[in-house]
């Protein structure tokens, strides 16, 4: 067990580091240079002036370090140093202790919302994609569990039917069109799409109350939209053990509802549904854009959104690193309570033998069969 939750360790530290690879070149390959665009913004041709911009593209591993004096006259605005060197150069940025993951190109940014580096500038904006995501996850993975078992027992009747109605329906809209509809629906009632997030002046102002009541619509959208997944997942589940042979065989021997289901049911689609629940709460937390952008939520999906056209490279790095972390380690928990939810699953060790040997006996093999073939004509 140990051996094997050492390599699976192993494993996700290597796709860590191959996906922020292929992320980072694709985003220093195709971004601008913002420091070039500031400077011709600026529109003033004075060496001096120009030299500051070199410097902070040098600084941030954007162009080659070479002499400034060979870059005056623009001939650095089209200059960009290879992606796999600033890969590196990111890497080392990682394990800073002063500004880990390295520094925005607006300074005033990360100081601007009071936070001291990356990583607690985006944990600043983590809570609030929490405060929206958490609630709707648990509300529909229950209620989806749960509805879906009902629809699994009822197939064919007017209950089950209704459920897949309801769930094909919800699959097939996007969020970006249900949102719309229900701020008009809000508008008409005087609910602005506002969220409002807590602190000391808010809560004098408007009231516990009024704080939670604007997070309400956010989270019902994102209920809405997880639902109909978990619905028609576990209808499946359900539907799978029900028709197989040892219920069937169960039903035979007088077994009641109840305990076939405590007996069998549950305990065969458990292991599936951990494994398709828990982590979607993962795409639920990083995927909010929409839902972010609709009612203003100051979470991780609007800095990505804004981190974009600006380029900066560093705050979509951290984000795709902490996603993908948080993602690939949650894979290997779920394997690992997977022995804990059904004590048959066991991890053992890998086999020992040699390839080498096993290449050779198959070379010693063939040969033989090709000294039989040739007797046998003969």
């Amino acid at each position: 067990m140990i051996k094997y939750i050492l390599q699976r360790i192993g494993f996700a530290i290597l796709t860590i580091l191959v996906i922020s690879l292929v992320v980072y070149i694709l985003v220093a390959q195709f971004s601008e240079n913002t420091f070039a665009a500031q400077y011709l913004n600026a529109g003033s041709n004075k060496p001096e002036i120009e030299k500051i911009y070199i410097q902070r593209s040098i600084d941030f591993h954007i162009i080659p370090d070479k002499d400034l004096n060979s870059y005056v006259g623009g001939k650095w605005l089209t200059e960009k140093l290879n992606p796999l060197a600033r890969f590196v150069f990111w890497i080392k940025s990682v394990f800073d202790s002063k500004a880990p993951f390295g520094t925005t190109f607006d300074g005033s940014l990360i100081s601007a919302n009071g936070a001291k580096n990356i990583p607690d500038f985006f944990f600043k904006f983590l809570r609030y994609s929490i405060i929206i995501t958490l609630p709707a996850f648990v509300i529909s993975a229950i209620l989806g569990v749960l509805l879906g078992i009902f629809a699994g027992y009822k197939r064919g009747s007017l209950f089950d039917n209704v459920i897949n109605a309801f769930s094909l329906f919800f699959i097939a809209l996007p969020s970006f069109v249900i949102a719309p509809i229900l701020i008009s629906i809000l508008l008409t009632q005087n609910i602005p799409p506002i969220f409002y997030a807590w602190d000391p002046q808010r809560i004098q102002t408007d009231g516990w109350s009024r704080i939670i009541t604007s997070w309400l619509p956010p989270i019902l959208i994102i209920v809405l939209g997880s639902l109909s997944g978990y619905i028609t997942y576990t209808r499946n589940q359900v539907i799978t053990v029900l028709t197989s042979n040892y219920v069937l065989i169960a039903k035979s021997k007088g077994l009641g509802t109840i305990e076939i289901f405590f007996k069998y049911v549950f305990r065969n689609i458990s292991i599936p549904l951990a494994a398709r629940i828990i982590p979607s709460y993962i795409w639920l937390l990083s995927g909010g854009i929409v839902i972010e952008t609709y009612w203003k939520v100051p979470g991780t999906s609007r800095i990505i959104a804004a981190a974009f056209p600006t380029g900066e490279i560093n705050l979509i790095m951290f984000n795709t690193f902490f996603f993908t972390t948080l993602g690939v380690f949650t894979e290997i928990l779920v394997d690992i309570s997977f022995a804990f939810l059904d004590p048959r699953i066991k991890y053992s060790a890998s086999s020992k033998r040699s390839f080498i040997q096993q290449f050779k006996a198959n070379k010693i093999r063939k040969r033989k069969f090709m000294e039989l073939a040739t007797n046998a004509t003969t």
